[in-house]
This record gives C-alpha cells, sequence and structure tokens, in this order.
C-alpha cells in the first residue's frame, strides 16, 4: 500500500516552522552585518578625519565620539594646536551638517552666538523672536573658542543648550540638533568668576599642544596651505540625520553590567573620600549629572564598538571626565586606570560572604579541636625603654645589688660557644645609658659568662597557655565538610563566571575604537588579578579542611 501525499495546504509542520523562521535569520544576519560595517565605517571615518592632522589621534577619536553621544568637549591648549581645525573637520561627518563657529570675547553679545533678533517679527507682531537658523540653535557642529570669556547671557542660555538641547527664542522653546559642541581655550575657568556650572556641562576635557615628535613636525610644514580645510570624507562614510536618530535609540538600549555600574560607583566614593582630605582649591568636583552622562558616554563606545553592553575598555574613557584643574589630569588616569585593574573584575564576584563563612567555620574548627591548658614558666623579665627597646636584668654586675642591664637583642645574636661583645647599659632614673662594652658568653639559658664571673639574669614566672589539639567528632566533621563543599563549589562557579567575562571581553581588548590599546594591559592584569584571588580564598578553604581532618587522637 503507497504512502498518502500530504495535501498542499497541509505541509508537515516541521518544514512551515524553518521557512517562517527565515525572514527572522535573514534579519539577524542583516542586523549583524550592519553592525560590523557600522564599526568599520566609524573606524574609517575616524582615519580620514585624522588625515594630516598629527598627533591629535586622541582628540579626533573623542570628539566623534561625543558628537555620536550627542554630548561636548572641551579642549584646552595654547593658541595654534589646531582646536579649531578638529571642530571644521568633524563637521564633515555628517552629511548636510550645519556648524557654526564663534570665536568669544568680553564684548560678545547673544545677538551674535543665538541671531539677532527679528525686526519684523517685533514691528508686526509685536515678538522679540532671534533668526536662529545660520547660528548656533540652528547649527548641528558648534566651536566656541576662547568660551570662558562669554558674558552671562551667552553662559545662561548656554546651560539650558548643552544639558537639555533646548532654546527658548521669545516665547517658545524649541529643540535643537545639535550634535556635538567643542569648546576650547588656552586657560581653565577661573575661579569665583561664576564659571562652575558652565564648566560642569562640558563632560570630556582634554588637552591639545604642539606636534612632539620632529618628522611629523616636517610633514606638517611639508603641507600644502588649505589642504586641512578640505572636505576629505567620502559620501559613503558621512553619517546622516536619520542614521543618528536610529542610533541615539540604539544608544540608550546598551546595558551597563553590575560590574560596570560597581566600578563607577567605587570611583565616585573615591573621589569623595578624596575630596574631604584635599583643599578647597584642589576639589575635583563630579557632579550627578556628569556621571550619568558620562555613563552614556560609555553606552556610545559599546555601540559602536559593535557590543550591547559596555566593558572594562570603555570605562577607561573616565579618566578624561573627572579632572578639573590640569594638575588632576594624571592623578585622574592614576584613579581610573588602577581602579579598573584593582576593582573592575573583581565586581563581578562577591567572596566577602565566604570569607565571612571561612572564618566562621574556623572558629568553630579551633574552640573543638583545641584543649588550652595553663602551665606556670620562668622567663626573663623585661623592661622597655621609649623607644620600644627591650631589656633585661643582669644581677650583681658590678658586686652585690649592684644591677646593669642589656639589650634582649644583643644577647639573642650570643653564640652559646664564643664570647662576643655587647654594650652594657646603665638605668638612670628611666633611661637606659650605654656604659661600656663587654665580652659575654652564654654558658646556660639566663646566665652569662663575663670576666670569669656566672652572672644571673633576672627571671619570674609567667602563666602561659598551652593548646593540646583534639580529633574531633565524625559528626563534626561530616558537617564542616559539607559546609566547605559548598564554599569550594562558590568559589568554582565565581572562577567560571570571571573565566567567562574574561573570554568574552578578551576579543575587544585591543580593538576599541576610542580608547589606546597600550591600557588593555590593564584590564587583563584586573582579569587575571581577580581569577587569583578566587583561587588564593579556595586553596585556604582547602587548607582549613586539612586543618581538622589530620589531627589524629591525642
Amino acid at each position: 500500500m503507497g504512502r498518502r501525499k500530504a495535501a498542499p495546504g497541509n505541509a508537515p509542520k516541521i518544514i512551515l516552522d524553518i521557512f517562517s523562521l527565515s525572514p527572522i535569520l535573514s534579519a539577524m544576519q542583516n542586523q549583524n552585518t550592519a553592525e560590523m560595517v557600522r564599526k568599520a565605517r566609524i573606524e574609517s571615518l575616524i582615519n580620514r578625519l585624522n588625515q594630516d592632522l598629527f598627533e591629535k589621534e586622541k582628540a579626533i577619536r573623542l570628539t566623534l565620539l561625543t558628537a555620536l553621544g550627542g554630548e561636548s568637549i572641551f579642549l584646552l591648549g595654547p593658541p595654534g594646536v589646531a582646536k579649531s581645525m578638529i571642530a571644521r573637520r568633524l563637521k564633515y561627518a555628517f552629511a548636510n551638517a550645519k556648524s557654526f563657529e564663534y570665536l568669544m570675547g568680553k564684548f560678545s553679545t547673544p545677538d551674535e552666538v543665538f541671531g539677532p533678533v527679528s525686526i519684523s517679527k517685533l514691528k508686526n507682531e509685536d515678538k522679540y523672536e532671534r533668526l536662529t537658523d545660520k547660528y548656533l540653535p540652528g547649527a548641528n557642529i558648534v566651536f566656541l573658542d576662547e568660551i570662558w570669556k562669554a558674558s552671562p547671557p551667552i553662559q545662561n542660555a548656554l546651560l539650558t543648550v548643552l544639558n537639555e538641547k533646548i532654546y527658548r527664542n521669545g516665547e517658545q522653546e524649541f529643540k535643537v540638533d545639535l550634535r556635538g559642541l567643542i569648546s576650547a581655550s588656552n586657560e581653565l575657568p577661573l575661579k569665583g568668576e561664576g564659571l562652575e556650572a558652565l564648566w560642569d556641562r562640558f563632560l570630556v576635557r582634554l588637552i591639545v599642544g604642539n606636534i612632539d615628535k620632529e618628522a611629523l613636525f616636517e610633514k606638517l610644514i611639508a603641507l600644502s596651505g588649505d589642504a586641512n580645510y578640505e572636505d576629505i570624507v567620502d559620501e559613503e562614510l558621512k553619517i546622516t540625520g536619520q542614521e543618528y536618530e536610529e542610533w541615539q535609540k540604539s544608544i540608550g538600549k546598551v546595558k551597563i553590567p553590575p560590574h560596570i555600574l560597581g566600578l563607577i560607583n567605587y570611583l565616585r566614593v573615591k573621589i569623595k573620600k578624596r575630596n574631604i582630605k584635599a583643599g578647597p582649591e584642589e576639589q575635583m568636583y563630579v557632579s550627578d549629572r556628569r556621571w550619568k552622562k558620562i555613563a552614556h558616554l560609555l553606552r556610545t563606545s559599546a555601540f559602536f564598538n559593535d557590543r550591547d553592553e559596555v566593558d572594562m575598555m570603555d570605562s577607561f574613557l573616565i579618566a578624561d571626565c573627572i579632572w578639573d584643574q590640569d594638575n588632576q589630569i594624571s592623578e585622574a588616569k592614576e584613579m581610573t586606570y588602577s581602579a579598573i585593574q584593582s576593582q573592575g573584575y573583581n565586581r563581578l564576584v562577591n567572596l566577602s560572604p565566604i570569607r565571612n563563612e571561612l572564618e566562621s567555620i574556623l572558629e568553630e574548627v579551633v574552640k573543638e579541636t583545641q584543649i588550652i591548658e595553663k602551665e606556670t614558666v620562668r622567663q626573663m623579665k623585661v623592661y622597655r625603654d621609649n623607644m620600644e627597646n627591650d631589656y633585661v636584668r643582669i644581677k650583681n654586675f658590678w658586686g652585690e645589688n649592684s644591677d646593669a642591664f642589656a639589650r634582649v637583642e644583643d644577647l639573642e645574636k650570643v653564640n652559646p660557644e664564643k664570647i662576643a661583645y655587647v654594650p652594657i647599659f646603665e638605668l638612670a632614673g628611666k633611661i637606659f645609658r650605654p656604659f661600656q662594652t663587654y665580652g659575654v658568653m652564654r654558658k646556660e639559658e639566663f646566665v652569662l659568662f663575663n670576666n670569669q664571673r656566672e652572672l644571673g639574669i633576672e627571671t619570674e614566672e609567667v602563666e602561659k597557655e598551652k593548646i593540646i589539639p583534639k580529633k574531633p567528632s565524625i559528626e563534626m566533621v561530616r558537617v564542616w565538610n559539607s559546609q566547605i563543599q559548598i564554599l569550594i563549589e562558590s568559589c568554582e562557579q565565581f572562577l567560571a563566571k570571571v573565566e567567562k567575562q574574561k573570554d568574552k571581553d578578551q576579543q575587544y581588548l585591543h580593538n576599541n575604537l576610542f580608547v589606546e590599546k597600550e591600557l588593555a594591559a590593564y584590564a587583563k592584569a584586573g582579569m587575571e588579578s581577580t581569577s587569583n584571588d578566587i583561587v588564593a580564598l579556595k586553596l585556604e578553604i582547602q587548607k582549613a579542611q586539612h586543618s581538622y581532618e589530620s589531627i589524629k587522637e591525642s
């Protein structure tokens, strides 16, 4: 009898499921391809923006990163080091981007930055509104040079623009499509000038200097005059407005794992403790708003490195966000790098409960495996001076009832078989004063042989504890072994968790688009340190087990 054929509309369910998954699998593949293309594209974009800008690689990377995240950056450096050039290059990263550039001065007015008042609106509609289209509110990329010379009205308007991307024009408020704001100066804001709020708005702070390497300097002066002012970014690399909007939504979905959150909080607490000890002029102030923006910057870095969560390499960016004065830059780096190395991966696991439980077990082991007996022993009576030196009294040194003193550390070095020369002291009030050096031989315990005379050393009876080991009961050993096994298994689970994170992070250590490859050494050291801590704790637990299992019947 032949096999019955399935009707055309009744295909086997397994086949239908496979075909129904095809669009999903295709979409997933397209998404992965898009992510790979995105990272390669941003890397190519960084390389193009950096063309012929020598020793400005970090400035280009971080300026682009802040713009991709919709944040701001401050460039500190003397005139003529390409601060404005970096800003001009940045606008070429975005398709059809509008830019605005302005050099602040003492007499700068809001009209010059935010646009002039519309005469027709004022005259015909009695409305005070600015023509903003070709000024800061209408720009995507903004460069403000000598930012600290901005007048208070300009500063106040900038605060809202930088923080909320909102500009109030007359009676209405509107969102500005500001992607990157680059400010620059050859000095930091002066204390007491009311610039603290504006300074706090600039998330990334970076020093830009003159070219250091001679070969690169020669390349610079060999370039033709206006070569650096041309748009050198290929159209396919430029970021469109639609892409930028879509990316902003995706950046917000990037996760910050618990161990990175713990690292950020550790740095926050460390800075607070540091500020308690520092003077008023040496504070390193990081507001809650800036910590939130720092987290967004790390998310942005992760997103453009094709990851859906922040990793340890992204965390190095914190160092360029937390300093307030240029003499704090090295301290901010050391603080961040050290925290990543010593605390970063430790935050993946919490070893404290295991250590506490081990300590509790050991206390019980000591209690159940030791019998303490007291015994009286005779030993040298020790006298101590203000310098923490110990002395013993040599009886009848100069005759009956005429004592001298010797340092304990000197006597301990004396060989019983040969004469050694040690200083002898006399007690004057409460001070041990050196008197003379004598040849001494230890004949037996507490006795000196000096000039053919046996001299006793003052002794005293002391009550001491004598510990006698006691084999624990089988039931108690069973209970301890059960507890020990749980601790060992916990260590092994933690170690597996760290190793899994290490395997995950290893592939990204040396190819972060925005962080120097050399810094990977700190992250790797942190990985190994955490693994070693877990292994060492596991060894302590095993030693504790051996300590009670090896006790024999007394």
